[in-house]
C-alpha cells in the first residue's frame, strides 16, 4: 500500500495548558496535508489529543511524530496509521 492511500492518526497526551491544542496543531499547519479530524478530551492530569491526516508520506509522518513529542506540553506522543478506504 502506498503512504498516499493511508491515513495517519497521531495521538497524543499533553498538559491540560490554554495553549495546547495550538502550540499541536501549528506544527500541522504548516504541512501540505488534509486534516481529516481533531479531537481534544480532559485526562487525567492533561489532556488526550487525537489528530487525523490525508496527505503525509511516512518520512514526514515520522518527523511529525519527533517534533510533536520534543514539544514541552506533549508527555507521550504516538502514531499509527489506517487504509483511507477503510477510515470513509
Amino acid at each position: 500500500m502506498s503512504d498516499v492511500a493511508r491515513r495517519y492518526a497521531f495521538v497524543i497526551e499533553a498538559a491540560d495548558a490554554p495553549d495546547t491544542l495550538v502550540r499541536v496543531l501549528t506544527l500541522f499547519a504548516v504541512q501540505p496535508l488534509a486534516l481529516t479530524s481533531v479531537t481534544m478530551a480532559p485526562g487525567d492530569g492533561g489532556c488526550a489529543i487525537r489528530i487525523e491526516a490525508d496527505g503525509l508520506d511516512s518520512r514526514r509522518a515520522e518527523t511529525l511524530l519527533r517534533r510533536l513529542d520534543g514539544l514541552p506540553v506533549v508527555h507521550r506522543v504516538g502514531l499509527g496509521w489506517r487504509d483511507r478506504l477503510q477510515a470513509a
